[in-house]
């Protein structure tokens, strides 16, 4: 039951927090079989809802969801004005097309953290679980999709706005052409919060005890300790690869910090170099580069706008 609750509540979360000022009661109601409403008209419309001939005001509504998302849910519009602006003064402009492509890959994203964060492996566990709150993967998707539409517009504007900027170099390519093509590690993982936790597991692991069930229990990087460990494969020339690459396969690293915590990792095999031409795949590289760039620099632009921007407030709940 517990479970069920949780998932109920995280799909509603999702829901709401795409948004930020979104309805999460009209989630819930559709969710959950909703009470029976009388269809009557209202014509007064300050009024937004009768119940028991009490009236229910829109400034009341207002101050609601003033109270419930405030100052978060206004500078995410201002944000979403801000690129607006930008990319009309840019002259950069999106396709229905290209939107409906870019939600596609939004949505399935969320509805896959969705599966990771409650361990659900299969779309049929999940329509299970749903089915458990009355509704279903079909219906959830639905509704993402209207939720998250103006969230792939402005990401598309942005990163349209921004990629006419981004020039890259040949050494670039080349360090994404090792990135993507040249020699791969195959690791699992332990990440542990503190050094003393570590130690102590390193201990274990040097007593015998089994990498994948630790790293399922323990390790606070939740994503690969689903996977009991197991790590994307990475270049033996990134930050993590430099420190581990002179392992063999199946020796374990002693602990490395990084800003995510201590890890530990172990070798499980190694992948070669691809043998696709450099020159072959050179507009690929060049798409991906600029990809990564493109996110590296998105903080900064966004709060280059912002403190570049006239923006006044006014938000009350009077």
């Amino acid at each position: 039951m517990r479970q069920i609750i949780k998932l109920s509540n995280l799909i509603i979360l999702v829901l709401t927090e795409i948004i930020l000022a979104g309805s999460v009661f009209g989630d819930i109601k559709e969710m959950e079989k909703p009470a029976k409403a009388e269809k009557k008209t209202i014509t007064d419309k300050n009024i937004v809802a009768i119940v028991n001939n009490q009236k229910i005001t829109k400034q009341e509504l207002y101050s609601l969801l003033v109270d419930a998302y405030g100052e978060d849910a206004l500078d995410v519009l201002i944000r979403r004005t801000l690129i607006f602006q930008e990319a009309e003064k840019k002259g950069v402009s999106i396709t229905d097309s290209e939107v409906n492509q870019r939600l596609e890959i939004v949505v399935d994203a969320e509805i896959n953290a969705l599966m990771r964060q409650y361990r659900i492996k299969e779309i049929a566990d999940l329509e299970k679980e749903l089915a458990k709150v009355g509704t279903n993967v079909e219906l959830l998707r639905d509704k993402l999709l209207k939720k998250m539409r103006k969230q792939a517009e402005i990401e598309l504007l942005a990163e349209k706005v921004m990629i006419k900027t981004i020039t890259i170099t040949e050494e670039e390519l080349r360090d994404v052409y090792e990135q993507e093509y040249g020699e791969k590690i195959e690791a699992s993982q332990i990440v542990l919060k503190t050094r003393s936790d570590a130690d102590d597991v390193l201990k274990k692991l040097k007593s015998g005890a089994d990498f994948s069930t630790i790293a399922k229990n323990l390790s606070i990087d939740r994503v690969t300790a689903l996977k009991s460990g197991k790590m994307q494969p990475f270049s033996p020339k990134d930050s993590l690869g430099v420190q581990i690459t002179h392992l063999k396969i199946s020796e374990i690293s002693d602990i490395i910090k990084t800003d995510y915590g201590y890890h530990i990792i172990k070798i499980t095999g190694r992948k070669p170099a691809g043998n696709k031409d450099f020159k072959s795949v050179r507009g690929e590289l060049e798409k991906i580069a600029k990809d990564q760039r493109y996110r590296e620099r998105l903080k900064p632009w966004l709060i280059n706008l912002i403190e570049n921007a006239s923006i006044t407030k006014n938000l009350t709940t009077d």
